[in-house]
């Protein structure tokens, strides 16, 4: 008798087929799978937060359940947050997770990150268009001023930064570089010239996807990442770059070399999007619901290097 005339016997031998198949997936995965979620790459760098106890997880409301950047405010316990539908912007208390004020600046466009340099906000579209809005208290309602940047929908850019000691706007694209020929390992970290308002056409910064697998998997194999939020440290000059594939946050000094990784948990970090810090160095990541509620985790910094660092960055 056939195996087609015994179904039985066949439905067995596919399911048992199906499970070894299941199973040596799995095994490959978890010998594959990071042993670490802490990395401390550069033995000399002092990383300032501990991952494993967050000072305080808030969960957003509805409005902000797909938040997509934020950036510090005027207080320090305050941040400024964009959610990528609505041409709005939302004043939270990052202790409490309420929102404080909204305000009204453009039309609903795909917006994935935000920031600040003093009274002048500017929010990142996902074609790379940057809209400058000059915030005025007490105002509801805004016209927003457009800027387009060589980026486009191929290069999907997510986060958005302001760096003081070049008076530049850093970008950070998820998917493709600026140039197709650039480094398809190498994660780059685009500058605007607030001076010029003109972007620059190579990376200022990057990170090696290669030199993260070193680190991760103690082997040369990449550690896939795709950049949805960038920061630069107010203390050290130090950018952070975080990604929701591979949800993974990255620290890099200004010579693009990797000075520290974390594995950030999914249990809290469903989709790492926002990322900022306050002048004391206190570190905000915000993460969308993803079907669920939003949330903005604190980390207060473990030891201050002392205001004079601020003033010089």
């Amino acid at each position: 008798m056939s195996l087609i005339e015994r179904p039985n016997l066949m439905s067995l031998l596919i399911l048992g087929g199906v499970v070894l198949i299941a199973g040596g997936y799995g095994l490959v995965t978890y010998t594959q799978a990071p042993e670490l979620e802490h990395y401390d790459v550069d033995p000399d760098y002092d990383f300032g937060y501990d991952f494993e106890r967050p000072d305080n997880v808030v969960e957003l409301p509805k409005d902000l359940e797909e938040i997509s950047g934020m950036a510090n405010w005027f207080t320090e316990d305050e941040v400024i947050a964009v959610q990528d539908e609505d041409g709005k912007l939302f004043i939270v208390d990052v202790n409490t997770g309420n929102i404080k004020a909204d305000f009204k600046f453009g039309k609903d466009r795909d917006y994935e990150g935000i920031c600040r340099v003093d009274s002048s906000i500017y929010v990142l579209e996902r074609d790379g268009d940057v809209h400058r809005i000059q915030y005025v208290p007490g105002q509801n309602e805004y016209d927003s001023k457009k800027t387009e940047t060589d980026f486009s929908y191929r290069n999907d850019t997510e986060g958005i930064c302001y760096d003081r000691r070049t008076n530049s706007l850093l970008i950070v694209p998820k998917d493709q570089g600026l140039n197709p020929q650039d480094n398809d390992y190498r994660r780059g970290v685009y500058a605007v010239d607030l001076a010029t308002e003109q972007l620059e056409p190579q990376p200022r910064f990057y990170v090696d996807e290669f030199a993260v697998g070193e680190a991760v998997y103690g082997k040369r194999k990449p550690y896939k990442i795709k950049p949805s939020g960038v920061a630069v440290d107010p203390l050290t000059g130090d950018i952070y770059v975080i990604a929701s594939v591979g949800n993974i946050m990255v620290v890099i000094d200004r010579e693009s070399d990797i000075k520290h990784i974390e594995l950030l948990k999914e249990k809290t970090f469903t989709q790492p999007e926002g990322i900022t810090f306050n002048k004391k160095g206190d570190l905000f990541i915000s993460s969308e619901g993803r079907g669920g509620k939003a949330l903005i985790v604190t980390f207060r910094r473990k030891v201050s290097l002392g205001a004079e660092k601020v003033k010089q960055q």
